[in-house]
C-alpha cells in the first residue's frame, strides 16, 4: 500500500470513529434520559414524501426566498459534489480502482459536479455578504467562529477541487496513484476548463508538488467535515433528515394531554421530560433563525426567541447527558439534573408567547417550538401554582364561572333574546343539522356578540337548521389548557365531551377559531370526533352552493378592504383561501398586508394572552394596525373574536377610529344578504 493510501485509510478510520462516537452520544441521550413517552405512527409513503419535499427539494427554506435559494444551491451542490468525494477517497487508499459510472453517464456526472462546484463558491461570498456585510437581522448573535469555519471548509474543498481539475488538464496528474477522473475530455469539465485557459501552466515538479498539496488539503478538509459535523450547529446534516422523517402525526392545533391517572411528573421541569423526538428536535436546529425573525412576541420587543429556547435546550441536553455517562447515574432517579426554567429558560420569555406557530411553521427542519413551551409552562401551573396574575384571575373564573368573565353562566344565551333561535338547555330533545357554537368572547363581550347575531342571521337565510347550547355551553378549555393548566382545561372538555354525547352532536359550527381548532384537533382525544366547521368556510360553501346571494353596497366601491390571518384559523387549520373568496364577492379593493397567510403576524391574543397585560416593548396588536395602515385600508376583516378585540382596542388606542373601521367577516355578509 502507498504511504498516502495508508495515511488517508488511518484519517478515515479516525474520522468516522469519532463521527460514530458523537453519534452515539446523542443517541444515549435521545433513549436514556427521557422519561416522557412519545409514540407515532409509521405512515411510510406519508414520510417519505415530507423527506422528498422538505429535504431534497428543500421546499420549507423558500419561505425566505433569498435564503432559501442560497441553501438550496449549497445541499444540492453538496449531493452532486458527494460523488466526486467518493470517488476522491476510494481511489486515494485503493489507487486502482476504477469508478463505477463511466461514459455517458460519468460526463453528465462530473459536468454537474463541476458546475456545482463553481455555484456554490459564489454561495459561499453571497453568505458572506448576508452574514458580515448585510449582516442579515435574524444572525445576529449566531455569526462567530463556527460560521467562518464552515464557510472557509466549504470553499476550501471547491477551491482545491478546481486546482486539481486545472491540473489534471496539465497533464500534470497523469500516472500518479490515486489522481481521478483521468481520460475526461476537457469540456466536460467547462468552469474547470475556463480555470486551465486563463491560469499560467505549472512546470512538471512544480506541478507535481502543487498537486499533493492540494490532494491533501482537499482530502483532509473532508475528513475535518466528519470530525467536525456532530460537534457543531452542523450536526442538522444528519438529525434535520431524521427529523423531517419522524415528523409529528398529529394536527399542528393539537396538544398531547397529561394522563393524570398513570403520569407522575407533569410539563417539563427538565431534561427527562422532554420526549426523544423532543431531542430530536433540538439536535436538528439549524441555528438559522427564521422562527425568531417570525415570531410576533420577538419582532415587538420582547426578549423571547424561539431559537433560543430550542438551542438552549439543546446545550442543557448536551452537558447533562455528558455528566450522566460520568456519573453513571440513573436518569430516574438522578440528582445532578437541574430544572430547565430559570437560568436556562426565563419564565417571562415562556410567557410571551402567543402560541401563534409562526415559528413551527417557518422551520425548515419541522421543529415544534410551541409545544416545548406549553410543556414548560405546565411545569410552572401544576407542580408550582406560578403564573401571572392575570393568568391565576381567569383560572379562577372559569372554576367559578365557567367562562375567562366573571359573569353568571346562566346569562350565556342572553344576547339571543328576542332571536327565534333553538337553545338546546331548554330544549334538549329539538331536531337541528348543526351545533353552534358561540364561544365564551362571542357569548358576553357586547361587541363580539354582534358577530353571534350575523352569522345566526346568514344561517337563516341560507335556510339552515341549527341550535345552540345556550347556558349547556362552557369554556373549550382552550385559555387554560394553552397557559398550562391542563387538569382545568381536562375538566372543561370532559364535561363539554358528555353534553355533546348525551344530545348526539355530530356537526359544530363555531365562530371562533380557538373554540373551532380545540374542538376540531383537542377533542379528539378525549372519546369524540366531530364535523367541525369554522363560519368562514361554512359561509364560502353557502355561497358556492348559492345558498346565499351576496349583493356588494354601494360604499364597497370605495371602501379599501385588507383581512387578518386568525393564527388558530390559518397557520394551525390551513384555512386561508375560504375567506378571501368571500371578501372577493362584495370589494372592489383589496389589498394583502405586508404579513399575510402563513406569515401572518399574530394579533396578539393566543396563548391565554387576551387575559394578560403586555408591557414590554411594542403591543403586538399595535404592530398589526400598523400594517394595516399601511396600505390605506379603511376595512380590517377578520375572522375570531380575540382578533376582534386586539385589533378593535388597537384602533382606538392608536386614533385610527376615524381612518379605519373592523368588521368581522360574518358581519359583513350579514349586511349584504338578500
Amino acid at each position: 500500500m502507498y504511504l498516502f493510501s495508508a495515511i488517508l485509510l488511518a484519517g478515515l478510520i479516525f474520522s468516522l470513529g469519532a463521527f460514530i462516537y458523537s453519534i452515539y452520544e446523542y443517541a444515549w441521550d435521545m433513549f436514556t434520559i427521557p422519561l416522557k413517552q412519545k409514540k407515532m405512527k409509521l405512515m411510510f409513503w406519508t414520510r417519505i414524501y415530507l423527506v422528498i419535499k422538505n429535504v431534497f427539494l428543500q421546499r420549507k427554506l423558500f419561505k425566505d426566498l433569498s435564503g432559501g435559494i442560497m441553501h438550496a444551491i449549497m445541499f444540492w451542490g453538496f449531493i452532486a459534489f458527494g460523488f466526486y468525494s467518493i470517488d476522491v477517497i476510494i481511489t486515494g487508499i485503493i489507487p486502482s480502482y476504477h469508478y463505477f459510472i463511466t461514459g455517458l453517464a460519468a460526463n453528465i456526472v462530473f459536468f454537474t459536479v463541476d458546475i456545482f462546484a463553481f455555484i456554490v463558491i459564489l454561495d459561499v461570498i453571497y453568505a458572506v455578504i448576508r452574514r458580515w456585510v448585510i449582516k442579515i437581522p435574524r444572525y445576529r448573535g449566531y455569526n462567530g467562529f463556527e460560521a467562518y469555519f464552515i464557510l472557509i471548509l466549504i470553499a476550501g474543498l471547491m477551491i482545491t477541487y478546481f486546482g486539481l481539475g486545472v491540473l489534471r488538464l496539465d497533464g500534470v496528474t497523469k500516472g500518479i496513484p490515486g489522481s481521478i477522473m483521468e481520460g475526461l475530455a476537457p469540456k466536460v469539465t467547462p468552469i474547470t476548463y475556463a480555470f486551465y485557459s486563463i491560469l499560467p501552466r505549472a512546470s512538471v515538479s512544480t506541478g507535481y508538488y502543487l498537486y499533493w498539496v492540494l490532494w491533501s488539503i482537499h482530502v483532509f478538509t473532508f475528513l475535518a467535515f466528519l470530525v467536525y459535523i456532530p460537534r457543531s450547529k452542523h450536526l442538522h446534516l444528519v438529525a434535520a433528515p431524521l427529523n423531517v422523517l419522524l415528523a409529528d402525526d398529529k394536527p399542528m392545533g393539537q396538544l398531547e394531554p397529561i394522563d393524570f391517572e398513570k403520569d407522575t411528573r407533569f410539563g417539563a421541569t427538565d431534561i427527562r421530560d422532554f420526549s426523544w423526538k423532543d431531542y430530536v428536535d433540538f439536535y436538528a436546529c439549524t441555528e438559522c433563525g427564521r422562527c425568531t425573525a417570525n415570531c410576533p412576541a420577538n419582532l415587538t420587543g420582547k426578549t423571547l426567541s424561539p431559537r433560543d429556547i430550542i438551542w438552549d435546550l439543546r446545550e442543557v441536553v448536551i452537558a447533562q447527558g455528558k455528566d450522566l455517562r460520568k456519573s453513571g447515574d440513573n436518569p430516574s432517579e438522578s440528582q445532578i439534573l437541574k430544572p430547565v426554567i430559570g437560568e436556562t429558560i426565563l419564565e417571562e420569555d415562556l410567557w410571551s408567547c402567543t402560541t401563534c406557530g409562526a415559528c413551527v411553521e417557518q422551520c425548515p427542519v419541522m421543529i415544534d417550538h410551541v409545544d416545548k413551551i406549553v410543556d414548560m409552562r405546565r411545569s410552572l401551573v401544576l407542580n408550582q401554582g406560578k403564573a401571572p396574575k392575570e393568568v391565576l384571575d381567569l383560572y379562577n373564573n372559569l372554576q367559578s364561572y365557567s367562562s375567562p368573565w366573571a359573569v353568571d353562566p346562566s346569562t350565556r344565551a342572553k344576547w339571543s333574546e328576542g332571536i327565534d333561535i333553538v337553545d338546546l338547555s331548554k330544549t334538549p330533545d329539538a331536531k337541528y343539522d348543526i351545533l353552534y357554537w358561540v364561544g365564551c368572547v362571542a357569548s358576553y363581550d357586547p361587541r363580539n356578540q354582534e358577530i353571534a347575531k350575523s352569522v345566526v342571521k346568514i344561517l337563516k337565510q341560507a335556510g339552515i337548521s341549527f341550535a345552540i347550547l345556550g347556558s349547556e355551553e362552557k369554556c373549550t378549555g382552550d385559555p387554560a389548557r394553552r397557559t398550562g393548566n391542563e387538569y382545568l382545561a381536562q375538566d372543561f372538555i370532559k364535561q363539554n365531551v358528555e353534553t355533546l354525547k348525551n344530545l348526539r352532536v355530530q356537526k359544530v359550527l363555531a365562530s371562533c377559531p380557538h373554540c373551532f381548532n380545540s374542538l376540531k384537533n383537542d377533542y379528539r382525544k378525549f372519546g369524540i370526533d366531530l364535523e367541525v366547521h369554522h363560519h368562514t368556510e361554512f359561509i364560502n360553501n353557502l355561497i358556492k352552493e348559492k345558498k346565499l346571494n351576496i349583493k356588494p353596497l354601494e360604499s364597497d366601491k370605495e371602501e379599501k378592504f385588507t383581512y387578518h390571518d386568525s393564527c388558530y384559523l390559518g397557520r394551525y387549520n390551513k384555512i386561508y383561501d375560504q375567506p378571501r373568496d368571500v371578501i372577493g364577492t362584495f370589494a372592489a379593493k383589496y389589498e394583502e398586508m405586508e404579513m399575510n397567510k402563513t406569515k401572518a403576524l399574530c394579533c396578539g391574543a393566543g396563548g391565554g394572552r387576551l387575559w394578560m397585560n403586555e408591557t414590554v416593548g411594542q403591543k403586538i396588536s399595535h404592530k398589526r394596525i400598523e400594517m394595516a395602515d399601511k396600505v390605506n385600508a379603511t376595512t380590517l376583516v377578520t375572522a375570531c373574536p380575540y382578533c376582534m378585540t386586539m385589533l378593535d382596542d388597537a384602533r382606538k388606542v392608536t386614533n385610527k377610529e376615524e381612518k379605519m373601521d373592523i368588521k368581522d367577516l360574518s358581519e359583513l355578509v350579514a349586511a349584504r344578504i338578500n
